[in-house]
């Protein structure tokens, strides 16, 4: 008995033991040290403080991104977090907060959280289908009825529901002839408010009646003058009141109330960025520069409460005000503390008290949309003055710029030596390059017109510069260039970012120092261009202040020179500037060149058209411009050199359409951007978006999503000229190729939803490619592209060397994940860097979130390990070096006594 007691208690141990597996994951002391996290929460749309404590200890904010959060108080760090679903489905149209829950609508879906805990309480489904054509939606919440107004074109949609269950109490539909796109509106507890200016009235329209329709008011009977020209109208909601709504035409500001007689203006707010009410007490917050002031208004009365109101200062660079939310409560001292959570054009974030500033938060960084690493200047006693020698300086000009350029570096040295102490400090807190260029400064460009530097090791922001009327260009982009690196002292480094005007949809650059983050030129740098842009080129070759010169094509096809003294770089090498354009809705892509350009007069020259079929093009894909190819070919297993298909001019071009048949259709074509040749075309059917695509060498490796079997694959293309190669030296499209380049092609099954693609970089170009997926399960990928071989062999093939077998579906391995325990949802795209240590990749990964680290794709080949023991290694070379002296001393001795013998 006692020995089967034993095996019965040593049973549950070995089955936990068996079920015990390999772990795999980081040492504690990695985590964070090479890599930084920053999560954010979006564009704040709507916000309220959390009423389950007096003082409100969070902020429940709802965002364009569709995102549920709450901030904390104290230092403005996310709380809680909810991710909803993506697109109009996720987005939340109402937010309340009542006691210790939270409500929201968005969707179908009236849910109730807990603000404390962020525990969903109840979801309830609304029996509701949305109409078509919706241009805007309106919810009202009562304390038993939810109520949906759909603006459509000359019609208001309203649905009434049951709060508790969601069943449909009423549906009705109201004629408004007058509505439409530009038609602003909105909606108080009971009432629609909607402004037309063209009729010169405004519209209310009860929703608690049984026969609703819309009563007209004159914009006059609200003390406005109707302007002669359109100019901007803002309809809005006061943040804490049920019935008092904000009309603004052009600068005239009302505060109105809603009742059901009709409205009334209530207070002149002219000059005011926003306004909220508070216990019967209304805030209004004006702005001068930087300098904000709160003021406050007993609404009963009209007295001004002085003792409410504050001055502070914003931090720098920030936008003009935008909304408004105050919680008041009774200090226990005695009198009335105040909370103003300030949302700005720039999606910065702040929260201010009586003191001042309490936090802010840099929301921008959720919108970023183009990123750029630049290498921060070396030190002065380590630069070399040759390389910035002008190639066209004599010798007396040589001979000048070696005196002023060792004067500068006595100089810099002599400052270190006797600088104080502070100054000491100073220097050490500058960012300057380490030895191998692991520390960069990350410029980013964000949908609000925010350019911002970030410090590399920590994600700390350097400098920031807001042009407020920069908005992206069409497909969303922003384009970011550097014109100029940190290499060519005494020339500071240039960057220029292409956008367009806010306002006039014309092109506009910004123009500035990515390390101190000033601004170029007049207006801060800051350049209009007076005409809207078709194309933008970043030549390759600089001029005699190192700059490389912008092209830029406008609607006319008429090419201009960014800056213009860069024209003489244009026509030294026009021969060899070649463009392809590609219109919105076409299939035709046109390629033009420059070679017919004489001073003075830049033209465009079409030279060739190709209409390709399978639809609208969707995407033009080329390569890095800064890639290096390191090996021309692969050995095969017989020792034989299979030759790559090296061209710099190949482009990726996508086509999508739709036919009865094979309903979504991918056409994947590969063109030479210099003559027009289809060098290859792949098509997909019953396939759809999105699709991600990776260009490099002469490789290409895209994702989309199968139709026919639901599940996303990644297919890959590899392109070789042959056992031979035509040229050994230099590229040429104008060469021709008696035969076509051989063409690989593979598939493979991704387990896992993809959001973005990228390729690793490195400075030479010799460290195996990985390719980064940003998955849908919020984790970031890192395979290497020899499991996307087309070339594996499959089973019971002939294997070739340095081939795996292929298999349909690719292992996701946890290993991989180079964002091991994080999780980052709504990934927009993956920037990467090279360094000056080819083993090592830099990875910047953006969205709602940022993530920074270092991959080693090759692992740190390049790199002594921490533990190298450097002292054997000096004692063995002392050790050899002496031997080889002693040995040849020994070996001359002995040949000096055979040669007297």
């Amino acid at each position: 008995m006692t020995g089967m007691r034993a095996r019965t208690t040593m049973l549950p141990l070995l089955l936990v033991l068996l079920c015990l597996g390999p772990a795999i994951g980081l040492y504690e002391d990695q985590i964070g040290k090479f890599d930084w996290v920053q999560q954010y929460v979006g564009v704040v749309e709507n916000a309220v403080f959390d009423e389950s404590s007096v003082p409100a200890r969070r902020i429940i904010v709802s965002t364009a991104q569709n995102v549920l959060a709450a901030l904390s108080i104290k230092n403005g760090e996310i709380a809680w977090r909810h991710v909803m679903e993506s697109f109009d489905y996720g987005r939340v149209d109402f937010l309340a907060s009542e006691g210790t829950q939270v409500t929201t609508v968005s969707g179908n879906l009236l849910r109730t959280w807990d603000s404390v805990t962020a525990a969903l309480v109840e979801e309830i489904q609304l029996d509701y289908t949305p109409a078509s054509g919706s241009m805007q939606r309106a919810v009202s919440l009562t304390d038993s009825e939810v109520i949906l107004a759909e603006f459509v074109p000359s019609s208001l949609v309203v649905t009434t529901l049951d709060r508790s269950s969601g069943a449909t109490l009423d549906h009705s539909t109201v004629a408004a002839p007058w509505l439409h796109e530009k038609t602003k509106c909105t909606a108080v507890e009971k009432t629609i408010v909607c402004v037309e200016l063209s009729l010169s009235l405004v519209f209310t329209l009860p929703l608690m009646l049984d026969s609703p329709t819309f009563t007209p008011h004159p914009i006059a009977s609200l003390d406005i003058d109707v302007p002669a020209v359109n100019v901007p109208v803002i309809v809005e909601r006061v943040n804490g009141s049920p019935d008092h709504v904000i009309i603004q035409i052009g600068a005239t500001r009302k505060l109105v109330h809603v009742h059901s007689s009709g409205l009334h203006v209530v207070r002149d707010l002219s000059g005011s960025r926003a306004s909220a009410i508070a216990d019967s007490v209304l805030y209004t917050i004006t702005q001068t520069g930087r300098l904000v002031t709160i003021e406050a208004v007993e609404l009963e009365t009209g007295n001004e409460l002085g003792d409410q109101g504050v001055e502070v200062e914003l931090p720098f660079q920030s936008g003009t005000v935008l909304s408004l939310v105050v919680h008041r409560f009774e200090r226990r001292s005695g009198g009335i503390a105040l909370r103003a959570f300030v949302s700005c054009s720039d999606h910065a974030l702040h929260l201010i008290s009586n003191a001042g500033v309490m936090w802010s938060r840099e929301e921008a960084l959720s919108t970023v949309l183009a990123a750029e690493a630049v290498d921060l200047p070396a030190d002065g006693n380590n630069i070399n003055y040759h390389d910035h020698l002008s190639p066209h300086a004599g010798l007396i000009g040589s001979f000048v710029h070696r005196i002023k350029t060792q004067c500068s570096q006595i100089s810099h040295w002599f400052s270190a030596l006797v600088g104080s102490t502070d100054s000491f400090q100073a220097v050490m807190h500058t960012l300057e390059r380490d030895q191998l260029n692991l520390r960069k400064l990350l410029v980013v460009v964000t949908s609000s017109g925010k350019i911002l530097g970030l410090d590399n090791w920590n994600g700390d922001v350097v400098w920031s510069i807001y042009a407020a009327q920069l908005a992206p260009l069409q497909g969303n982009k922003i384009l970011l260039y550097t014109q100029r690196t940190s290499a060519h002292f005494p020339h500071h480094p240039q960057c220029i970012v292409v956008g367009r005007h806010r306002v006039t949809g014309e092109g506009m650059l910004v123009v500035f120092n990515p390390i101190s983050g000033t601004g170029i030129g007049d207006r801060g740098g800051i350049i209009p261009l007076g005409y809207q842009l078709t194309q933008t080129l970043l030549m390759q070759h600089a001029d005699e202040q190192y700059l490389k010169p912008l092209l830029l094509v406008d609607k006319s096809l008429t090419p201009r020179i960014f800056p213009a003294t860069g024209e003489s770089v244009i026509l030294e090498h026009k021969d060899s500037i070649f463009l392809h354009l590609a219109q919105p809705g076409s299939n035709v892509l046109t390629g033009y060149s420059l070679r017919f350009s004489t001073p003075g007069d830049l033209k465009l020259t079409e030279v060739w058209t190709v209409s390709l079929g399978g639809g609208p093009i969707t995407g033009v894909y080329g390569k890095l411009a800064s890639e290096k190819v390191h090996s021309p070919g692969r050995v095969l297993a017989d020792r034989s050199v299979l030759y790559k298909y090296v061209n710099p001019n190949l482009a990726v071009v996508t086509t999508q359409g739709y036919d009865h048949v094979t309903k979504n259709t991918l056409t994947v074509y590969l063109v030479d951007t210099v003559t027009g040749a289809v060098i290859e075309s792949v098509s997909h059917k019953k396939v759809s978006g999105p699709i991600h695509i990776v260009h490099s060498e002469n490789w290409v490796v895209y994702t989309y999503f199968n139709d026919k079997y639901r599940r996303s694959e990644v297919t890959s293309l590899e392109l070789y000229e042959g056992l031979t190669q035509a040229n050994a030296t230099a590229f040429s499209s104008f060469g021709g190729r008696a035969t076509p380049p051989i063409l690989e092609r593979q598939a493979f099954i991704m387990p896992v939803g993809v959001q973005a693609t990228a390729h690793t970089t490195t400075e030479k170009g010799i460290t195996t490619k990985f390719i980064l997926f940003a998955l849908q399960s919020g984790a970031v990928l890192q395979m290497s592209k020899w499991f996307l071989d087309p070339r594996r062999p499959i089973t019971g093939g002939q294997r070739e060397e340095g081939l795996i077998p292929y298999m349909p579906e690719l292992r996701l391995p946890p290993q991989e994940m180079i964002t091991y325990n994080h999780t980052l949802p709504r990934i927009s795209a993956i920037y990467t860097a090279p360094t000056g240590l080819e083993s090592a990749c830099l990875v910047l990964v953006y969205g709602l979130d940022l993530f920074y680290t270092r991959v080693f794709p090759s692992k740190m080949f390049d790199v002594l390990k921490d533990d190298f023991d450097h002292y054997l290694i000096l004692g063995a070379l002392l050790a050899l070096t002496a031997a080889a002296l002693i040995t040849r001393k020994l070996a001359q001795r002995k040949a000096l006594k055979q040669a007297w013998k």
